[in-house]
């Protein structure tokens, strides 16, 4: 079994959800980071969160920093977030005995600190699991924050980068489909954690 396994399919397929249900507390033994989406108390979506991978699985106290914000003029981003918090908590996923990157190939990849630190980390021995965004929904965010066209060969880069390292497992997921990447990811915790 490879040692770093990726979740690939559309926003809704359920590949966190995946994540967080076979991972169960051992999500508080996880270093990377998640992201998170923040809503008003009306369930509208404001924004999103980038926050430690253990905060996905309960763990209280850690930090978040939001990143995306909904606005009436449309969305806008703080780079700094992944610049800084998010090269942060990469370098920081060597403490821990494994790594989960979760929707990894969005406007993070035009920040060259952040490319760096997530190339390091890939290239490393410790074991990551992780949600990817497909080049079509890659494209669509691209299309909806404005990125430009330089954002596109980041992402291309990223996941011809995956898909020829022997040590990366890249399974597709969708919403009608779980049960391949289900046996992949129990596979992956049998004999990694």
């Amino acid at each position: 079994m490879q040692k770093h396994l990726f979740l690939i399919g559309p926003a809704g397929a359920g590949k966190t959800t995946l994540l967080r249900e076979l991972l169960g507390d051992r999500l508080s033994m996880a270093g990377g980071l998640v992201t998170r989406p923040v809503r008003s108390s009306s369930g509208f979506l404001l924004g999103c969160d980038l926050a430690p991978a253990a905060a996905l699985g309960g763990v209280e106290g850690l930090e978040a920093q939001h990143f995306l914000f909904f606005t009436e003029k449309g969305p806008k981003t703080n780079n700094e977030v992944y610049r800084s918090y998010g090269v942060r908590l990469l370098e920081e996923a060597t403490w821990y005995p494994y790594a989960l990157l979760d929707e990894i190939g969005g406007f993070e990849l035009l920040i060259p600190q952040f490319r760096q630190a997530l190339e390091t980390l890939l290239q490393s021995d410790l074991p990551l699991l992780g949600a990817l965004k497909t080049p079509e929904e890659a494209e669509l965010f691209r299309r909806y924050l404005g990125l430009g066209e330089r954002f596109t060969p980041y992402c291309e880069r990223l996941h011809r980068a995956l898909a020829a390292d022997p040590d990366t497992l890249v399974v597709p997921m969708d919403a009608d489909n779980s049960a391949d990447a289900r046996a992949a990811v129990d596979a992956w915790i049998g004999q990694y954690l």
